[in-house]
């Protein structure tokens, strides 16, 4: 009996231990990733505190170098001239028109290029998805030059030519340099948004469409009614990358607009310049408007972000880009 008896507290002591040794692995585990999840938050989150901290700061205490985070002075001079100075208004209402018009034109042009290649099969469709692929490889400044000289001189395909004392349109500085283009699903990363579809519209069973074809509906009909319904994630995910490259664009907007307003990104791209021309500052002294003014220009996609990362994180699981 004392043997049983001692064979049972040995088995119990060692479990506990065991016990007791699963819970200080899974301590030392979740504290790990607290911690690696903290540092790697400090690392994303930090510039915008840094830019946030600096554009509040007043431009007489830039030079404190005990200053780093926390202002001894709160101002908010540096995002007011930097308002004025940048025509923030005018120019995030354009960039802002930019984006939503070429965003609702990619969304319809490019789903309905990605359902036809995921749903009919026609000649040369292999090599047609081959060039869209290319045009995804291929960098958009090899083509922006001809791009700008056919929009200066923008004739509609040729028919302005036939008609007798008719003058090309110049469509430069305005928004139809990039809805145009974004209207026949060529425009800005116009490729990656129809791989996109593409690869969703192949996911969705083909009996929907099926049974929709044996009611009598045609092919506009079963992809407005049911196949747009259902591609619901893969139309968020579009919609927000489309947003953001648009409102990030600087190639595209430098060639295409040349007037006193312009889109973000290239009044951004001209700071120092402007700075320089306008306030006369020094690169360190212009510390704090250097800090404004990206910070005016990222508030409106990080709003956006705020408010559809749920949704845009769940739609990135579903839609078939990493697929």
């Amino acid at each position: 009996m004392p043997s049983i008896f001692n064979s049972e507290t040995k088995r119990r002591s060692l479990r506990n231990k065991k016990v007791i040794r699963d819970r200080a692995i899974g301590a030392v585990i979740w504290v790990l990733r607290w911690v690696f999840i903290l540092a790697l938050s400090y690392l994303f989150v930090y510039p915008l505190l840094f830019m946030l901290s600096t554009s509040i700061m007043d431009p007489s205490s830039v030079n404190d170098p005990s200053v780093i985070l926390i202002p001894k002075k709160f101002s908010l001079q540096s995002i007011s001239e930097m308002v004025e100075l940048l025509k923030y208004w005018d120019s995030a209402l354009l960039t802002l028109s930019i984006a939503v018009s070429s965003t609702l034109a990619a969304l319809v042009s490019c789903s309905m290029v990605g359902y036809g290649f995921s749903r009919f099969d026609f000649k040369g469709k292999n090599l047609l998805f081959i060039l869209v692929v290319l045009t995804i490889i291929v960098p958009p400044q090899t083509i922006l030059p001809s791009m700008t000289l056919n929009f200066q001189f923008f004739d509609f395909g040729g028919i302005l030519s036939l008609v007798p004392g008719a003058q090309p349109v110049n469509l430069l500085n305005t928004v139809w340099t990039f809805v145009l283009p974004s209207l026949f699903a060529t425009g800005l990363r116009s490729g990656v948004f129809i791989f996109i579809f593409r690869q969703f519209f192949l996911g969705l069973p083909k009996d929907l469409e099926e049974a929709a074809r044996i009611d009598g509906c045609g092919a506009i009909r079963t992809y407005v009614q049911i196949i747009i319904p259902l591609a619901v994630p893969a139309f968020i995910t579009v919609t927000l990358f489309s947003f953001i490259w648009h409102w990030n664009d600087l190639y595209s907007s430098t060639m295409y607009f040349t007037g006193d307003v312009r889109p973000m990104m290239p009044t951004l791209n001209d700071l120092d310049a402007l700075l320089q021309r306008n306030m006369g500052t020094s690169a360190y002294a212009a510390r704090t408007y250097k800090a404004a003014a990206p910070l005016l220009t990222i508030i409106p996609p990080l709003v956006l972000y705020i408010f559809t990362q749920k949704y845009f994180t769940e739609s990135i699981e579903r839609s078939g880009i990493v697929g």
